[in-house]
């Protein structure tokens, strides 16, 4: 006979229902893992309850879709991948492998050399600029401080003229502190008389390389002014080199020798001179050597001219 059935107990209709609900939840879950559907926790599965609420079950499942997923991973290894967290295949190299230190050093180096050369360029431009302000603000203290002036400050003035390449000016500027040079001493030491002398002799140097730098130059005056500062200094390097180009432009090499000699003894570090020195020196040798080569030839053609007198003597002897 059969059986009653129990009114609490499910019927195998109901059994059969439930358990084609529960594999189709579960192909529902594999579907939607498959075409990235809002996902879980896990982030990429949608909840198995929602799947199951669609398919109209009272059956919540909520880790049949990761318990898929790892049977899946287990079954097919890497053709699973479509199953698994991407978020580490979308990370940047940044993220991955932090910042590139090559990179960063080659750009600060290349900004550092861009900075440099963009420097080197412009420097003519900025010290000249830098010049013509300190010239300005020289200029100025003449005006708003006329009292406290000395004659040290327009020689300093005539300097900065002479750098700017303003000879003209550097001239007047000497001339006309030249006049009142005496009252130096009063800003020096009363003992630093050698101070005194040193800045006279400054002040004629610069006033003869001005006028050597004029156009057309003043030569003779330029002459002039260096022995003079050479008068109140006698060891001042750079008249003496001032000095001993002159004398090399006129072609006398032993007194330019001489010259430069004296004024490297005193600054024998000091490349100008000892090129200046080495050029006098070998314009000396050469002009040693024409001169006895010269020399040779008047003794040669007097030696000839010797010979052909025997021979005449011979021939009017036999005549």
């Amino acid at each position: 006979p059969t059986p009653p059935r129990s009114a609490m107990a499910p019927s195998m209709g109901a059994t059969g229902r439930r358990s084609r609900q529960r594999a189709a939840a579960a192909a529902a879950v594999v579907a939607a893992a498959a075409f990235g559907l809002p996902g879980t926790r896990s982030g990429f599965v949608a909840p198995a309850g929602d799947v199951l609420g669609r398919l109209g079950s009272d059956v919540a499942l909520p880790d049949l879709p990761q318990i898929v997923l790892s049977d899946l991973a287990t079954s097919f290894g890497t053709n699973a991948a479509p199953f698994q967290n991407t978020a580490a295949q979308n990370l940047t190299p940044m993220d991955k492998y932090g910042p590139d230190s090559f990179f960063f050093g080659y750009l600060a180096i290349s900004v550092f050399i861009l900075l440099v050369a963009v420097y080197l360029i412009t420097k003519p431009y900025w010290e000249q600029r830098w010049l013509i302000e300190r010239i300005n603000k020289q200029k100025l203290k003449f005006i708003t401080m006329e009292d406290n002036v000395t004659p040290l400050d327009q020689f300093e003035l005539g300097r900065m003229y002479n750098n700017l390449l303003d000879f003209p000016s550097a001239i007047a500027e000497f001339e006309e502190v030249e006049e009142d040079f005496d009252d130096v001493r009063g800003v020096l030491d009363p003992e630093d008389s050698m101070g005194a002398l040193a800045a006279r002799a400054q002040l004629h140097n610069s006033k003869g390389f001005a006028l050597m730098k004029l156009e057309p130059p003043r030569t003779a005056q330029a002459r002039r002014e260096f022995v003079r500062a050479v008068t109140y200094w006698p060891e001042y390097p750079e008249a003496l080199l001032n000095i001993g180009r002159e004398l090399i432009k006129r072609r006398r090499f032993d007194v330019a020798v001489r010259t430069l000699n004296t004024a490297l003894k005193w600054q024998p570090a000091s490349d100008i001179i000892s090129e200046a020195a080495e050029e006098a020196k070998s314009e000396l040798d050469m002009m040693m050597d024409e001169d006895s080569d010269e020399e040779d030839s008047d003794e040669e053609s007097e030696d000839e001219e010797e010979a052909e007198m025997v021979k005449k003597a011979k021939q009017l002897k036999k005549a």
